[in-house]
């Protein structure tokens, strides 16, 4: 059972980290960043919770929303909860038919 939950939680970890880097990618590679006199860098998906920006200066200015952060985290580990609980069941249905 506690096995179970460590795989659960690093698979989590995984499509969290995944997900947040796609993001970043996303944002480096678009034509807004694109554009003279203008950057913005935004993390997270649904929710963003890292914005970084720039406007006429050479300082960014930058923030973090941890509510949407956390939030992030919670979703991705219930949707990976509740994938592998549908994945579970259906393998347990499987054997019991064979």
């Amino acid at each position: 059972m506690i096995r179970k939950g460590i795989g659960i939680i690093f698979m989590s970890m995984l499509v969290f980290f995944s997900t947040s880097f796609l993001t970043v990618i996303n944002h480096l590679i678009s034509p807004i960043n694109k554009t003279i006199g203008y950057k913005s860098l935004e993390i997270g998906f649904p929710f963003k919770y890292y914005e970084e920006f720039m406007i006429d200066c050479p300082n960014p200015n930058y923030g973090w929303n941890l509510s949407n952060l956390i939030l992030d985290i919670i979703l991705t580990l219930i949707i990976v909860s509740g994938i592998t609980y549908i994945m579970n069941k259906k393998n347990v249905l499987q054997h019991r038919v064979l």
